[in-house]
């Protein structure tokens, strides 16, 4: 069993029971002397665990001596964290009784709670745990803890320098520039361009077999860059022009025909929620491939039985003439299995030489180091190179350490670090978990959590994170997240259209992390519903909702510390959660209860809950707000709920409350008393009729915190009163805050009321995606401040006739849509930025129009008729250089397309439910067909009419 991740464990607990030692716990009465002998027991194990985690690595007995201590450590932590949550709840108490006298006799003054100076009051702590119950506690976890600390005296364990305190560091952190990530352009692969162009060659080649559908393994071990180069087709433009589907399905263990199914049928643009049979799922799959060209990536294959593919096979076999199948996996045999060993393309080691341009890339270059050095370090660069064995992941997570490397010697110490005779195969990943910092390095550790191929979102991860108290912030846990990614041990990081960051974890990395936590962190698999439980597991991710079939013993329950259901479930088992009293993280995403299981409620240890995805749930009960050590409340798409707790307030811990998609009118009043608070994804503006009913905009003063948050959602802001309560919200100093949603309502009366609240909710500068929905003109004067923003989406406006001039306002612009503007009749070079009579002007010459956009897209637009874009063509004046996509969706009265079109060299153009321009696109009698000819694939009716610049003759392509 791999014990690397003990000592940063049990030095995490032992710093969070120090600063809990120093906050609340001496204040309880007669156990005073106790705890200080627990303080001072706790320091002396600090000093030691730097040395006991070096010589574990040689020693057993160490590792068995970090175990014990590790056991004590957590009874430690659950025992102290009891107290202080009776302390804390005992003043919440206080304050709501204080809160009561206040709304009896609204004269008298009441402060609200500030969590940090809760322990301050000792008249309350008069009514709590005055009891011998709690000395005695104390008195036999020192007795614990003095035996294992004399054990140390025939170990060889020598006493350091203890480093800082976890509250010291994480107010240190806070003062450091925050981390942005280093990510390698997935576009810049070593040793790998003519395997790639034979890949893409035999993706878009005629098949040579006969077949409609063909498939094409990728096979090689583990870390020589598969899913990379199938990716890299994947998202190649001739591909995503070549085929009318693309599917990207992560397969691995076990092959689970049912759940892959579903994921095709969902890759598809089908829905999945009637079909309950295996039969079922396949013949939707054959229905829906039907004379369709697709590309199916299933990524990482393990299986090597016929009988588990071969169903799923037949069904995609209704696909349309050169659809392919794309397959990565270690194991030629599953090759083999397929019937595709002909067809299989092998991938080599990469060579010394291209495992040094990798590590070159990412620790050399670009980092201003000068020739001399730069040579120095290339000797020993070439060295370490040697040890990658010849895989890209490997070298890549070399490089991503040796980046924070400066020095000579900090090179040759990788270099000659012992781990790599000790450790061999996992020596790269060991030399970058030890350059973590001890809370990261916990950080990575609970990243075991979730099953392989698993796509994280960052925020939910944090939230996880500082449940297990690795932090207390969500800025240090970002700071925590962008150093695992500098360190390539995070892998597509991307952002959705809310602003949401995912990532995935390579799975040589997912296993280093499992080897790192064997035996303390578990993910059943479906077949393994029976299984029994290592009694030292902690941790546990389940796909069924019903705990009673795992054998759990008492250690089991009394260890179990994180539990995550991942399925799909009507009920939940009350019973499974009654006997997990140290809990702090709970998952219960996507089930069907339509009120939360009443003993939840009673997890006063419980700090993360995700309730999102629960349709059917249509209140939180009051008793809910008696965690008061929640931090993380997770409730986004619970369609069905209409109202959260009045006493929400009592959540004094609360950081992340997530709402987004829920059926609310307003957040209640309890919420300004949340002044941790530094996430708050979506609230709504009420009507005056019920102001008094919910929260003040007035009180967003007092939660401070919420200017680091990076995504917001407002709706109804048409309710505003004035500018002066619009200016509360301080949406300008919100410097953190990449995206936002401003959604207005039609039913005002007043569109210059709305224009003046919109002029009012100007934001910081730092946008990145702006959407703005329901308003008279979507268009302020203020988006000329946002020179970052890359996304735009301005929809159901009634009033304008003519858009904004977008391309002279927004140089960064890279995608803009346009949907419901029920007024428009004309678009033309105002859009572009250009005024009219100035097209021809020399001072003109220089004018780029949307220099960055890639994708525009126009929905349901009733009332264009006309698209006029005229321009001359020396090439004095540019339109949209860098357009790569042009989709026009249900304008049904337009007739034509600009002329610029003619010179922009655009890839794809899509035209949906639009009779009239359909007609004036056909071949050859269309009157607009010049201005789009050069364009390589045109979709018509969600048919291709052209593909790769070849006309594509069908009886009917243009029908929908």
């Amino acid at each position: 069993m791999a014990d690397f991740v003990i000592s940063p464990l049990v030095d995490h607990l032992v710093s969070h029971a120090l600063q809990k030692i120093e906050e609340e716990v001496k204040l309880v009465k007669n156990v005073k002397q106790d705890v200080e002998n627990l303080k001072t027991t706790l320091v002396s194990i600090q000093a030691l665990l730097k040395d006991a985690e070096r010589k574990q690595i040689d020693s057993e007995i160490i590792k068995l001596w970090l175990s014990k201590l590790e056991e004590t450590s957590f009874r430690v932590d659950n025992v102290l964290d009891g107290w202080n949550s009776d302390i804390l709840k005992a003043q919440i108490e206080k304050e709501q009784r204080e809160d009561d006298e206040s709304d009896a006799d609204p004269n008298k003054k009441v402060c609200l709670p500030v969590l940090s100076s809760c322990f301050r009051f000792k008249p309350v702590l008069k009514q709590v745990l005055d009891h011998r119950e709690i000395a005695k506690k104390v008195q036999d976890l020192n007795k614990e803890l003095d035996a294992i600390l004399k054990g140390t005296n025939d170990l060889g364990i020598v006493a350091a320098a203890v480093e800082q305190s976890q509250q010291q560091r994480a107010s240190q952190s806070l003062l450091k520039p925050k981390l942005t990530t280093s990510l390698v352009d997935a576009k810049k692969t070593h040793g790998r361009d003519e395997v790639k162009k034979t890949l893409i060659g035999k993706l878009l080649c005629e098949s040579s077999h006969g077949e409609n559908v063909e498939l094409i393994p990728i096979v090689g071990t583990g870390g020589l860059g598969k899913t990379t180069l199938a990716q890299l087709a994947y998202n190649d433009e001739r591909i995503k022009t070549s085929f009318d589907k693309r599917i990207w399905v992560c397969v691995s263990e076990p092959f689970e025909e049912v759940n892959i199914a579903k994921d095709i049928i969902e890759g598809l643009g089908g829905d999945t929620q009637n079909a309950a049979t295996p039969n079922t799922l396949l013949e939707r799959i054959g229905d829906m491939v039907k004379e369709q060209k697709f590309l199916l990536v299933l990524d990482d294959v393990w299986t090597k039985e016929r009988k588990d593919w071969g169903q799923l096979e037949l069904a995609l076999q209704h696909g349309g003439a050169g659809s392919r199948i794309l397959v990565t996996t270690r194991n030629q045999e599953v090759a083999i299995m397929m019937n595709a060993e002909t067809r299989m393309i092998p991938l080599d080691l990469l060579s010394d030489e291209c495992c040094w341009s990798i590590i070159k890339q990412l620790a050399v270059e670009g980092r201003g180091r000068d020739q001399a050095k730069v040579a120095e370090l290339e000797k020993i660069g070439r060295e370490i190179a040697r040890k990658c064995k010849g895989l890209p992941l490997i070298a890549t997570t070399l490089g991503s350490l040796l980046c924070f490397k400066k020095s000579k010697s900090e090179w040759e110490g990788i270099l000659h670090n012992k781990l790599w005779q000790s450790q061999k195969d996992l020596a790269p990943f060991l030399l970058s978990y030890y350059d973590l910092s001890l809370s990261e390095r916990c950080c990575l550790s609970y990243c075991s959590i979730f099953p392989k191929d698993y796509e994280i979102q960052r925020d939910e991860l944090i939230g996880m994170w500082m449940s297990q108290g690795s932090f207390s912030s969500g800025i240090e846990g970002k700071e925590h997240f962008n150093s695992l990614c500098m360190r390539s041990l995070f892998q597509d990081i991307q952002t959705d259209d809310f602003g949401v960051v995912n990532c995935k974890m390579h799975d040589i990395v997912h296993d280093f992390v499992q080897y790192l936590t064997k035996g303390k962190f578990s993910v059943i698999k479906a077949d393994d519903m029976e299984g029994e439980m290592e009694e030292n597991v902690r941790h546990l991710t389940v796909p069924f909702s019903n705990l009673s079939v795992l054998k759990f013993n008492e250690k089991n329950r009394e260890n179990m510390r994180s539990l995550i259901f991942s399925t799909t479930s009507s009920n939940i088992d009350e019973f499974s959660l009654l006997d997990l009293p140290h809990l702090r993280t709970l998952g219960l995403s996507n089930f069907k209860f339509e009120k939360l299981p009443e003993n939840i409620t009673g997890m006063r240890h419980l700090r993360y809950l995700d309730l999102s995805l629960n349709k059917m749930l249509r209140e939180l009960p009051e008793s809910l707000c008696d965690l008061c050590n929640l931090q993380t409340l997770k409730l986004n798409w619970c369609w069905a709920l209409e109202r959260l707790p009045k006493g929400i307030g009592k959540l004094v811990s609360l950081r992340n409350l997530y709402i987004r998609g829920c059926k609310l009118e307003g957040l209640p009043k309890g919420i300004r008393k949340l002044r941790s608070l530094e996430k708050l994804d979506w609230f709504a503006i009420p009507s005056k009729e019920k102001r008094e009913e919910y929260f003040d905009v007035g009180d967003f003063n007092e939660l401070k915190c919420l200017q680091y948050q990076e995504s917001l959602d407002i709706t109804q802001a048409g309710n505003l009163e004035n500018t002066d309560e619009a200016k509360k919200i301080n949406l300008e100093n919100m410097e953190d805050l990449l995206y936002l949603r401003l959604g207005f309502d039609n039913d005002n009366s007043d569109p210059q009321h709305q224009i003046t609240i919109l002029e009012a909710l100007k934001p910081h500068p730092n946008l990145e995606t702006l959407s703005i929905q329901d308003h008279p003109t979507c268009s302020p004067k203020w988006l000329t401040s946002l020179a970052y923003l890359k996304r735009l989406n301005l929809g159901v406006c009634v009033y304008c006739e003519i858009l904004p001039p977008l391309g002279q306002l927004l140089p960064s612009l890279e995608s803009l849509t346009i949907f419901r503007w029920k007024s428009v009749k004309k678009v033309g070079h105002e859009l572009l930025g250009i005024e009219e009579g100035k097209r021809k002007d020399p001072s003109q010459s220089s004018f780029v129009s949307f220099p960055k956009l890639k994708q525009l897209s126009f929905y349901f637009m009733d009332e264009w008729k006309e698209w006029e874009g005229s321009i001359p063509e020396d090439g004095s004046l540019q339109v949209m250089p860098s357009l790569r996509s042009l989709l026009l969706f249900e304008c049904e009265k337009l007739e034509g397309l600009p002329d610029f079109l003619r010179m922009i060299r655009l890839p794809t153009l899509t035209i949906l439910f639009c009779e009239i321009l359909k007609q004036g696109c056909q071949k050859g009698t269309g009157k607009e067909w010049l201005k789009i000819s050069h364009i390589p694939n045109i979709q018509i009716g969600g048919k291709y009419v052209q593909r790769d610049g070849i006309w594509v003759q069908e009886d009917d392509v243009t029908s929908e």
